[in-house]
């Protein structure tokens, strides 16, 4: 039995996808090698990242890692990204021996890496910029990127959470060097667990091919010229992503709708619904909410599980994990720490409701009062 009527999140699987799915079982072309992953990351090419390439992983982690040692980053050398973000972000870059160096949140209205604050961190050992596309919304892309080329930097997206989101009319998986997808359940596509790594660049494009897998090549099988590994993307995956993306489309509209359905409700200056640019189109992956003060929110947070809906906190900056305080000692970011302490994230999913949202709203409504 589930704990919650109302889950933050559910992903949508229709018969279709299991006949996509059954297709690839038949053929018994199941692994890697399965013609289904060539065709799920054309199609998420096309239709998603609107880059020219796009790479079937096991993880976004995978996604952000393989990046990484596709620019040949490692040790030495220092990255820019984020205090708030999910933990894998600068996971991966431990991985490669980087060192990750920390941002705060733009404003109290803007919970993305703040520009400014990039400029003040470079140093002669900054290869790259991390920008987190955090929630669905988009970063201030022109400026990160005018920033990068004024110090020959690359720019790696973490576009995780952002499939579909547009910044001024184009993808935001198409504003950097290498953009990051996850395909985790809770995304607006998904093939369970995976990721997708994106590029215009086709020698990168070829080298993430080669890591991704053992640097197994056609012609020397069982030769290999590179240290490659293997965080590959199976058959029966794909076949669940390439049915899945064909209602891309339908899933983003249903997003973009049940904000839509919170913005309606929500008209109590006490409960403050982030909303973007208006020359920019997030994917409204999870409404966001801002509430007076942290005690409030955890009243909100109760009152809302005893009522089977369920929530999610904002990320706990990096700077607070506990694994990595020890790296940040002393290290202050009030902006991102604010949007800890007040943010929630609310349910949004294709099957939800308008009845479930006003149910959602009605309940923080009433809460406050």
């Amino acid at each position: 039995m589930e704990k919650f009527d109302i889950p933050i999140s559910k992903p949508d699987l229709s018969k279709q996808d299991f006949l996509e799915i059954k297709k690839c079982f038949d053929s018994t072309w199941i692994s890697s090698k399965s013609p289904w992953v060539e065709k799920f990351e054309k199609s998420f090419a096309k239709k998603i990242s609107g880059t020219k390439y796009s790479v079937g992983v096991n993880s976004g982690t995978s996604a952000l890692f393989l990046a990484l040692k596709s620019l040949g980053i490692g040790v030495g050398d220092e990255i820019i990204l984020p205090t708030l973000t999910m933990i894998a972000t600068i996971n991966a870059i431990t991985w490669v021996g980087a060192t990750p160096v920390l941002v705060d949140s733009t404003s109290q209205n803007d919970w993305n890496i703040d520009p400014k604050k990039i400029k003040e961190k470079i140093t002669n050992k900054t290869k790259a910029i991390l920008p987190v596309h955090l929630y669905g919304y988009p970063c201030d892309m022109d400026e990160i990127n005018k920033i990068a080329k004024e110090h020959k930097l690359y720019v790696i997206g973490d576009v995780a959470e952002a499939m579909g989101t547009l910044y001024k009319n184009k993808s935001v998986g198409n504003c950097n060097d290498i953009s990051c997808y996850s395909l985790y359940s809770n995304k607006i596509i998904t093939t369970g667990n995976g990721g997708m790594v994106c590029t215009n660049d086709q020698n990168i494009y070829h080298l993430i091919k080669k890591l991704s897998f053992f640097d197994f090549n056609e012609t020397t099988h069982f030769k290999h010229n590179l240290i490659g590994y293997n965080l590959v993307l199976s058959g029966l995956q794909a076949a669940l992503g390439y049915s899945q993306a064909k209602r891309f489309k339908k899933y983003i509209n249903k997003r973009i709708q049940v904000f839509s359905w919170y913005k309606e409700n929500f008209k109590n200056e006490q409960v403050k619904l982030i909303i973007s640019a208006k020359e920019n189109s997030p994917n409204y992956w999870f409404p966001a909410v801002l509430f007076k003060d942290k005690n409030t929110k955890k009243r909100i947070v109760d009152y809302l599980s005893k009522n089977r809906v369920e929530t999610r906190d904002f990320f706990l900056p990096i700077h607070l994990q506990p694994v990595y305080k020890n790296f940040f000692k002393k290290q202050k970011y009030p902006i991102s720490e604010y949007f800890f302490e007040r943010g929630l994230l609310l349910p949004s999913y294709f099957k939800i409701t308008k009845n479930q949202v006003k149910f959602i709203c009605n309940l923080i409504l009433k809460k406050i009062k």
